[in-house]
């Protein structure tokens, strides 16, 4: 019997005919019969363990030998938590977003009657440019050159 053997504290009891009778987990000295699939979870994390005790024994390794050798992912993958300076940037961009929305009505009302019926007719009635220029009789590329000024003049108010 290999020596893992001896000090594992889980087994499965067997009848003569070689069948699974119970699947056993010893906890703090006390047998506990569990479910077939809490047996093979707890097994394969032990031998997991063991893989990974064996495997790195007496050596040293780096984020590049497990992916080079088809590490466990557990290890490749590095659990990252936002730290406060992010928390803290993006409550401050949520903030800054909720003030540039009150402020959108009063802006919109500084557009020219032109202007303001180029933003309703691209963005809030969904024409593309091609249907809206012509609507006007006027090219495409027209609307496109006044939609870049007026989100331009927008972009500054809001600035």
């Amino acid at each position: 019997m290999k020596k893992w053997k001896k000090s594992r504290n889980y087994r499965r009891m067997r009848d003569e005919n070689g069948d699974v009778i119970a699947d056993i987990i010893t906890i703090d000295g006390v047998n506990v019969e569990v479910s077939e699939e809490v047996f093979l979870a707890y097994s394969q994390e032990d031998r997991r363990e063991r893989y990974i005790s064996e495997d790195t024994a007496d050596r040293l390794f780096s984020l590049e030998y497990l992916s080079e050798n088809r590490g466990q992912s557990d290890y490749m993958e590095m659990n990252t938590f936002p730290s406060a300076e992010e928390i803290f940037l993006e409550q401050e961009e949520d903030q800054s977003w909720e003030e540039r929305k009150k402020r959108l009505p009063t802006v919109l009302e500084e557009l020219d009657s032109d202007e303001l019926e180029l933003i309703q007719a691209l963005y809030f009635k969904g024409l593309s440019a091609r249907e809206y220029a012509k609507q006007l009789g006027v090219y495409h590329r027209t609307i496109l050159y006044r939609k870049e000024k007026v989100l331009e003049k927008l972009r500054e108010k809001f600035m």
